[in-house]
């Protein structure tokens, strides 16, 4: 199977200006646990202040990779 990062976004609460932030997957995973995470992360809501590389969710799906997010949002 192929492997690749995992790029997404995900809904901020609590943001004036921004509705979501962009995130990935700490390391390549394989292409099939795609549609699984992108379930997962549909559910989650972040508050914040964010800072670029917070984990989101560690070891999703039990693979051993984070999601983590790219771009600091500070309210």
């Amino acid at each position: 199977m192929k492997s690749e990062y995992y790029t997404s976004v995900i809904r901020i609460k609590g943001s004036e200006s921004h509705a979501m932030v962009p995130v990935k997957s700490d390391q390549p995973i394989d292409r099939s646990h795609f549609i699984e995470i992108s379930k997962v992360l549909s559910r989650i809501y972040v508050g914040v202040p964010l800072d670029r590389g917070d984990i989101i969710c560690s070891n999703i799906l039990n693979t051993g990779v984070n999601i983590i997010v790219t771009k600091t949002i500070e309210s």
